[in-house]
C-alpha cells in the first residue's frame, strides 16, 4: 500500500464518530469537511468509507455497506492513473463489493470487484511484492463467482493466482499461511467438481493446509483455522495425516488459550472456533481406527473439558515455576498478557494499514511467547510445562476401578475402557450413531418433562423404554467386557461421556426384564457402583489431594425463600436441613446457614471454611453463559465463576440438592461446564449433583437414605470418608424405589472419588 498525507484531524475525529450518526448524515457531513477541490478528498472519502463499513460490521445495516461502496467509488474516480493511492482505493472497494455479494448474492458486485482487482494488478509488474494482496483478493472473488455460476475457468484461474501469490510469500512471510489456506480451499473446491484431477489434487490440498498450520510466523487464531481445515480435508479424503492434523489443532488451541488469564476470556477465545466442537470425539475415533487406543485417550482428554484441564495445568505449574525460576515465570506471565491483549485488540481494528501493523506485532509477540515456553521446557522438572498428560499419567484415574470413555463421533460411536493396569479395551457400539444419540437425548428430555406431570404411582413407561434402549445398545456391550474379559464384579466404575452421551443418564441403564426363572434381570446399578468424571485428569487431581485431609467440619446451606423474581418458595428446605443435621455424626463440627443468613458472601465463606457441604436451594444452569450458572441465595447469586476462583484444597464432599447442577450447556457439551464440576475443580473430591429439576419434597427421601448409608457406623468411632459417597447413593436409590418416582431417583449422580 502506498503512503500519502493523512486527512486533517477533524476528518479523523469525524470518522471515529460515524458509528453514532445515521448513514446519510454521516456521508454528507463527512464530504462537507473536505470540499470537491481539496487535494485530500480521495483519501478522506476512503477513510470515511472504511468507517461506515466498520459500522456495517458491527450493526449489519446493508445501507451502511451501500454507502461505503458509493464513497469508495467516488474515491477511485478522484484518484486517476498515476495517483499514489489508486491501488489502495481499488483494492478496498473490491473487498467491499465482495462483502455485499456475500450478503445479497448479486453477481454484478463480483464482476465489478474482479475488474477492480485486475486493474490494480496492472499497476505492478509480475514479481512485485505489492501484487500479493491483490492476487489473493482477486482469487477470492473468482472462487465466489465459481460457487455462484460454476464456470470452471474461474476456479482454475483462482488457483493460478494463488500459486503466483505463494511465490511472493517465501517461508517466513507473514501472509504465507493465508495464501496456503486460500490455495488449499480452491483446490478442494475444484476437487469436488473434476473427478479426473482428484488423485493428483488430494495430496496438494492436505499439504497446503498442513504447511499453513505449521507456519510459525502467523498468530495462533489463523493457524488454528488452518489446522481445522486440515482435519476436515484429511478425514474427507482418508488421508494418513488425519491423526497428526487433530494433534496439531489441539496443540495450537491449547497454546492460544494458555495466553488468556481468566476462565471467561479462555471461553470467549475458544468460542471463536465453535465449528470445531466435535473434534475431541472425532479425534478419538480417528485414533481408534488407527489402532492407537492410548493416543485416543490422550486426544479426547486434551480436547474435551479443555477449560478445566487447562486451568488446572496453569494453576500449579506456574506457581512452581515462580518458586524455581522467578525470572522465567515473570517473563512467561508478561508475554502471556501481551499476546492476549494483542490478539483481542487486533480483532477490533478496521483500518487495513493499522490492522497489518497490529497483526505483525501480534506475530512477533507470539514467537517470543513460544520461545519462552520452549526455554521453560528445557528445565528438566518442567519438561511437560503446559503440555497435556500422557496415557501413562491418565491411567492413574483408574486406580480404584475402570474408567469408561464413551465416544460419540460422526465417524463412529464406541467406548474405551481404561483398566487399573494393562492395555485399554475398545468396545464398538455398531448399532449406535450420532444421530441416534441426538434423538435419544431429545426423547429423554421430553420423557422427563412428561414424568413431572404424573402422579408418583403412575408407571413411567416412556422412561422405561428409553432406559431399556440405553442398556441394550450402549451399556450391555460394555458390561460384557467388564464381566467376561476383565472379570470385574460389583466394583466401582467411572463413566466419562463425550458429546451427545453427556445428555443421556447412562448410570440408570436398565433392561426392565425378567429371567426365565422369574428373577429380575439385573440393571447397571445392581452390577456396579457408578460415578461420573468430567475428565480423567480431574479424577487424578482429586485423588492426589486426598492426602491433605483435615478434621472434618460440616455445613448445611439452605435458601427456600429466595425472594421475588428468583423462583418459587422451596417449602421443604428447612426440614431437609434439620434432617441432615440429625444424621451427620456428632464428631464433626456442624453449622447451618439458612434464611436471611444464606447470602452469597456467607455461602462462599462457608464453602472455604468447611470440608463437607450440603446445599439445598434453587440451582440454575445458564445454557448461553455457563460460567453464570448459579445457586440462588437471598441477596446475590452464587455463580460458578465465584466457585472456580476459590482454591479449597482441604474440601472433601458436597451434596448439591438443587436443580440442574451436573448438566453442561448444549452448545459445548464436551467442556462439561456446570456447578458440580466447578466444585470439583475448586477442591471438592466427591460431589453429588443433579441432571434435571428436583422435587424438593420428594428429594428428602433420597437425602435421608443417602446419609443413613453414608454414616452407618460412625457411632463406633469410624472416620467420615467421602469415597463412600458413590456407594451410599447407590444404596439410597435402591432403598427408595417404592416411595420415589423413577425420574427423581435417576436425577442424582455422583462425580469424583
Amino acid at each position: 500500500m502506498s503512503t500519502s498525507a493523512k486527512p486533517p484531524n477533524s476528518i479523523m475525529s469525524y470518522c471515529l464518530s460515524v458509528q453514532r450518526a445515521p448513514t446519510f448524515v454521516a456521508s454528507q457531513q463527512g464530504k462537507m469537511l473536505c470540499p470537491l477541490d481539496h487535494r485530500l478528498r480521495p483519501r478522506t472519502l476512503h477513510e470515511l468509507a472504511q468507517a461506515v463499513e466498520a459500522r456495517f460490521d458491527q450493526h449489519g445495516s446493508i445501507d451502511d455497506l451501500d454507502t461505503s461502496i458509493q464513497l469508495g467509488r467516488e474515491a477511485v474516480a478522484l484518484a486517476p492513473e498515476g495517483h499514489a493511492d489508486r491501488d489502495t482505493h481499488l483494492n478496498n472497494l473490491a473487498i467491499s463489493l465482495v462483502s455485499r455479494f456475500s450478503h445479497q448474492g448479486k453477481t454484478n458486485d463480483l464482476d465489478e470487484a474482479i475488474s477492480l482487482c485486475e486493474e490494480g494488478l496492472h499497476l505492478y509488474p509480475v514479481g512485485h511484492e505489492s501484487r500479493n494482496c491483490l492476487l489473493n483478493n482477486l482469487g477470492t472473488a473468482l472462487v465466489n463467482r465459481f460457487n455462484k455460476c460454476s464456470d470452471i475457468e474461474d476456479i482454475t484461474r483462482a488457483i493460478s493466482l494463488y500459486r503466483e501469490a505463494l511465490m511472493l510469500c517465501p517461508p517466513g512471510h507473514p501472509r504465507r499461511d493465508t495464501t496456503l489456506n486460500n490455495l488449499a480451499l480452491a483446490l478442494q473446491t475444484r476437487y469436488t467438481t473434476r473427478k479426473s484431477e482428484r488423485i493428483l489434487t488430494r495430496p496438494l490440498i492436505v499439504e497446503n493446509f498442513r504447511l499453513a498450520s505449521r507456519h510459525s510466523t502467523q498468530g495462533f487464531p489463523q493457524r488454528i483455522i488452518d489446522a481445522f481445515n486440515w482435519t476436515i480435508t484429511a478425514e474427507q479424503h482418508g488421508h494418513g495425516s488425519a491423526l497428526e492434523a487433530y494433534s496439531t489443532f489441539f496443540e495450537l488451541l491449547d497454546a492460544h488459550l494458555a495466553t488468556r488469564s481468566s476462565a471467561t476470556s479462555r471461553r470467549e477465545a475458544a468460542s471463536a472456533f465453535h465449528r470445531a466442537r466435535t473434534l475431541p470425539a472425532d479425534a478419538a475415533s480417528c485414533a481408534i481406527r488407527c489402532d492407537n487406543l492410548p493416543h485416543a485417550v490422550e486426544l479426547v482428554e486434551q480436547g474435551r473439558g479443555q477449560q478445566w484441564s487447562l486451568a488446572s495445568r496453569l494453576r500449579t505449574p506456574v506457581e512452581d515455576l515462580e518458586s524455581a525460576n522467578p525470572t522465567l515465570a515473570h517473563n512467561y506471565l508478561q508475554l502471556s498478557k501481551l499476546v492476549s491483549s494483542a490478539a483481542q485488540s487486533s480483532a477490533t481494528i478496521t483500518d487495513s494499514a493499522a490492522a497489518d501493523r497490529a497483526a505483525t506485532e501480534y506475530r512477533r509477540i507470539t514467537r517470543q511467547w513460544e520461545a519462552a515456553v520452549a526455554k521453560i521446557r528445557d528445565l528438566r522438572e518442567f519438561s511437560r510445562f503446559l503440555l497435556p498428560p500422557l496415557y501413562t499419567d491418565l491411567q492413574a484415574a483408574a486406580r480404584q476401578g475402570p474408567v469408561i470413555i464413551l465416544i460419540a463421533s460422526q465417524y463412529s460411536c464406541s467406548a474405551i475402557i481404561v483398566p487399573t493396569s494393562g492395555d485399554s479395551h475398545h468396545v464398538p457400539l455398531p448399532s449406535v450413531t450420532l444421530a441416534d444419540l441426538t434423538n435419544l437425548k431429545d426423547r429423554f428430555a421430553r420423557a422427563i418433562r412428561h414424568a413431572s406431570t404424573l402422579g408418583p404411582k403412575v408407571p413411567r413407561n416412556d422412561l422405561i423404554v428409553l432406559l431399556r434402549t440405553v442398556w441394550d445398545e450402549i451399556m450391555l456391550p460394555i458390561v460384557n467386557v467388564l464381566r467376561h474379559h476383565l472379570k470385574l464384579k460389583y466394583c466401582r466404575i467411572w463413566l466419562c461421556p463425550t458429546a451427545a452421551f453427556t445428555s443421556i443418564p447412562l448410570h440408570a441403564a436398565h433392561p426392565f426384564r425378567t429371567n426365565p426363572d422369574g428373577s429380575r434381570e439385573p440393571c447397571l446399578e445392581d452390577l456396579y457402583i457408578c460415578s461420573y468424571t468430567p475428565t480423567l485428569s480431574a479424577l487424578v487431581r482429586s485423588r492426589q489431594t486426598m492426602k491433605k485431609r483435615v478434621t472434618p467440619s460440616f455445613v448445611t446451606i439452605g435458601q427456600g425463600q429466595p425472594g421475588a423474581g428468583k423462583g418459587k418458595a422451596l417449602l421443604a428446605v428447612d426440614s431437609e436441613l434439620e434432617l441432615v443435621h440429625k444424621l451427620v455424626p456428632a464428631t464433626a463440627k456442624h453449622t447451618t446457614i439458612s434464611g436471611d443468613a444464606a447470602i452469597r458472601a456467607g455461602a462462599l465463606e462457608a464453602l472455604q471454611e468447611n470440608t463437607w457441604v450440603h446445599l439445598a436451594c434453587h440451582g440454575k444452569q445458564d445454557p448461553k453463559q455457563p460460567y453464570n450458572s448459579h445457586f440462588i441465595m437471598k441477596d446475590e447469586d452464587l455463580t460458578l465463576l465465584d466457585i472456580m476462583e476459590r482454591d479449597i484444597p482441604q474440601a472433601e464432599f458436597a451434596f448439591l440438592s438443587a436443580c440442574h447442577t451436573a448438566v453442561g450447556d448444549e452448545e459445548t457439551p464436551d467442556e462439561v461446564i456446570h456447578l458440580a464440576a466447578g466444585l470439583q475443580f475448586s477442591g471438592f473430591k466427591s460431589v453429588i449433583g443433579t441432571l434435571w429439576q428436583v422435587d424438593d419434597s420428594v428429594a428428602q427421601h433420597v437425602v435421608k437414605a443417602f446419609y443413613v448409608n453414608m454414616f452407618p457406623d460412625l457411632k463406633d468411632g469410624g472416620a467420615m470418608d467421602c469415597t463412600k459417597a458413590a456407594w451410599a447413593l447407590n444404596r439410597a436409590t435402591h432403598a427408595v424405589k417404592t416411595t420415589v418416582p423413577l425420574e427423581q431417583r435417576m436425577v442424582f449422580v455422583h462425580i469424583g472419588v
